[in-house]
Formats: structure tokens, sequence, C-alpha cells
């Protein structure tokens, strides 16, 4: 299963007293934190905001690679986020005209339900994720 969780650099500096993030997988990625849970929560609205403009703007997103080290933590974007891009991952190039006549919709109905910024229903990602020949699956960590 997909997820769509980045692994990013979480170090302290003693110096400044403050937390810095790095997005190992993505340029561009840096943000930092007072605490270690200030931190994560930064990263996390980054790495949001930095995925949503990739999408909106139709650029090349890599996929995460796996990670290791005391110093890296898997980092979510928000949840509408992280539905656009795992649509567009499934759909791997294939048109959005074509999961829309699938889903039985219009192609700017679809292009809404793939869009970063909007509040899709439940509903219609389930309708999209079976369009595009997989399984809606909602996990809470």
């Amino acid at each position: 299963m997909k997820a769509a969780l980045y692994p990013a650099r979480i170090r302290r500096n003693k110096k400044d007293n403050v937390f810095y993030v790095q997005f190992l997988d993505l340029e561009n990625g840096f943000t930092f934190g007072e605490t270690l849970e200030k931190a994560r929560e930064m990263a996390a609205d980054v790495l949001s905001a930095l995925l949503a403009s990739h999408i909106e703007h139709n650029e090349y997103i890599p996929e995460p690679r796996k990670r290791g080290g005391k110093d890296v933590y898997w980092i979510a974007p928000d949840a509408k986020v992280q539905a656009a891009l795992l649509l567009r991952w499934a759909r791997a190039g294939r048109p959005q005209g074509e999961i829309a006549r699938t889903m039985k919709t219009t192609w700017q109905a679809y292009q809404k339900v793939e869009h970063p910024r909007n509040n899709t229903t439940l509903t219609k990602l389930q309708k999209a994720a079976k369009a595009l020949g997989k399984e809606l699956v909602i996990e809470l960590r």
C-alpha cells in the first residue's frame, strides 16, 4: 500500500536552540521549530504547501524513498494533499478525462477531486479509487 509520507531529517542545533528540518526527497523542503513537536508540525505545513504547489502546477513529484536513522521522521501532509497526490500517482499518466468517463462524470468534476485544496467527499474519493482500479483505505495513526 502506497502512502504519502515523506522522510525528513530533524536535528537540534544546540547553538541556536532550535530543531532544523530538511526533507530528504524534496528540494526546497526546509523549516524549523523551537521544539521537536513544533518542528514536526511546521514540517507537515511545509510539506503540504510544497506538494500542493507541485500538484497545482503539474510538476514532477518524486516518490518518497525509504530512509532510516534516529533523526529521520516520516511526515504526512494534510489529508486533502494526501488524497490528491495518491490519486495522481494511481492515475499514472492516464488522462483525467478517461477517469472521469469511468466515473460517469465530467472532466471538470474529476479535476476537482484531484485538486489539493478542494474539499472532496469520501464518496467521490471512493468512486475515483474504484475508477483507478484501487480501493480507498483510511488509516488513523
